[in-house]
């Protein structure tokens, strides 16, 4: 008998649970911490959770909610993280997910089988031995914000560097660091957040990156920014999208000159926005301090690459996290440079029956995209839907990746990002052309087809 292995259940783990539920698909969801919500449950005993006490959602409610149950209206319009992680609770309880879902159980090994389908190994919290399951299908969905990623090569002299040094991923409140001189690193969300918090109560703030960008406020024109993505404006070609939203920003926010901020050299659309409204209004008044990249460190102080320096009690890291799956071995994923060599993000051409979720990172919510997801793996399953060949799949990857380059600068932290409305519109053209090969109504593809042009779309 058929039956599929989840490893974890935050967002993308319950998604796929609630869609194998409801289509009758034997499966068993592993969580290694002891409730569920991944990421968003606060002090995880899983030690995969970065959420911080004051952390709130940058993107709105309805931007975050799955299409088959809505946030409550009651939630504010950037929920508190307790609050997502209720309505994750919510999401499960209504969907009868918890019988499907073994807390406590991390798995520690993945292995195809010779003769077909996956050898699970778990170990269950408090048991000094291992259980292996065999399962004919395994969906990877334990997210990819959990091993915080450094810079590398280390910022030379930060062995030396007589002050404290932690990963954001360890950040949970700005109460040690005040009074001190505080240098956070990073341009992302939570460099910004943490930076414009640390600021409140700290002698002096800094905030290091090694390249301008832009900075989103939460609320464009009275309407959250992430409504975009649903606007007239994400419609239009991205030659006339990128400049309208430069001109939006400007007229919104001001130039980046006067928060200090030097002006990025690309467009809004180029990098995963940075959105924080706490930061520009901490620019403005002073009390954090924009620096460009670190060149080197000293026993107390930080060297700049404009040549500034200035006395440093305390760094914090935000810069990022390393996609890594330590129980699959390397043959099976490896993404060193930030690169997934997945089939729309999700499907390793000549892996069968190995399939990742939440490995795409739209400029908007990841909740929305994950049930369509998680549908087509159904599909695969069930074989309701039949995938290209494995040629045809490695052919598209390659020219996706080709568009990428063009899109998007060429970071480690944006290998896995997407347009949100292209993505999902590639699902459905791939759901679409699996069910025609799935009836052997279309052969294989090797040219220009629905397949190629959905995933040229992403």
């Amino acid at each position: 008998m058929r039956r599929t292995c989840v490893i974890g259940a935050g967002p993308s783990g319950l998604a796929a649970s609630r869609v194998f539920a409801s289509r009758n698909v034997p499966f068993d969801c592993f969580e290694a911490g002891s409730g569920i919500g991944g990421l968003w449950r606060y002090g995880n005993d899983n030690g995969m959770s970065g959420v911080y006490a004051s952390l709130h959602a940058n993107i709105s409610k309805e931007s975050m909610s799955f299409s088959s149950l809505a946030m409550p209206e009651s939630y504010p319009v950037f929920p508190h993280h307790s609050k997502v992680l209720a309505y994750l609770e919510d999401y499960a309880a209504s969907f009868g997910l918890h019988r499907h879902i073994v807390c406590g159980t991390e798995v520690t090994s993945v292995r195809p089988v010779d003769e077909g389908g996956w050898e699970v190994v778990c170990r269950r919290r408090g048991d000094t031995g291992e259980e292996t399951r065999r399962y004919s299908e395994v969906v990877v969905a334990n997210g990819h914000h959990w091993d915080p990623r450094l810079p590398a090569p280390a910022v030379p002299g930060a062995e030396e560097f007589e002050g404290t040094a932690i990963h954001s991923h360890d950040y949970r409140t700005p109460d040690p660091y005040a009074g001190l001189r505080v240098l956070v690193i990073g341009m992302g969300n939570s460099a910004c957040e943490i930076a414009a918090e640390i600021s409140r109560t700290a002698a002096r703030t800094f905030l290091s990156a090694r390249d301008a960008a832009h900075v989103f406020p939460k609320m464009l024109l009275g309407r959250p920014a992430d409504h975009l993505v649903w606007s007239p404006l994400s419609g239009l070609p991205r030659f006339l999208k990128d400049p309208g939203l430069r001109l939006l920003l400007r007229l919104t926010r001001g130039a980046p000159a006067h928060y200090g901020l030097p002006a990025p050299d690309r467009g809004p659309l180029a990098r995963h926005p940075s959105t924080s409204d706490e930061l520009l209004v901490q620019l403005a008044r002073g009390a954090v301090t924009p620096k460009p990249g670190v060149r080197s460190f000293g026993g107390t102080t930080a060297a700049f690459a404009d040549g500034s320096r200035e006395p440093v009690d305390a760094v914090v890291y935000a810069t990022g996290y390393a996609i890594s799956f330590p129980f699959l071995e390397p043959s099976l994923f490896a993404a060193p440079d930030g690169r997934t060599e997945l089939y729309l993000r999700t499907v390793p051409p000549r892996i069968p029956g190995l399939y990742f979720m939440g490995l795409a990172q739209p400029s908007g919510a990841a909740f929305p995209l994950l049930e369509p997801q998680a549908e087509w793996i159904a599909e695969l399953i069930e074989g309701a839907v039949a995938l290209p060949s494995p040629a045809d799949m490695t052919r598209a990857i390659a020219r996706e990746w080709r568009r990428h380059r063009t899109t998007y600068v060429s970071t480690y932290r944006h290998g896995i990002e997407i347009d949100f409305r292209s993505y999902r519109r590639a699902l459905r053209r791939e759901r679409r052309a699996g069910r025609r090969r799935a009836c052997g109504i279309m052969p294989s593809l090797s040219g220009v087809s629905g397949t190629t042009r959905a995933a040229d779309a992403v």
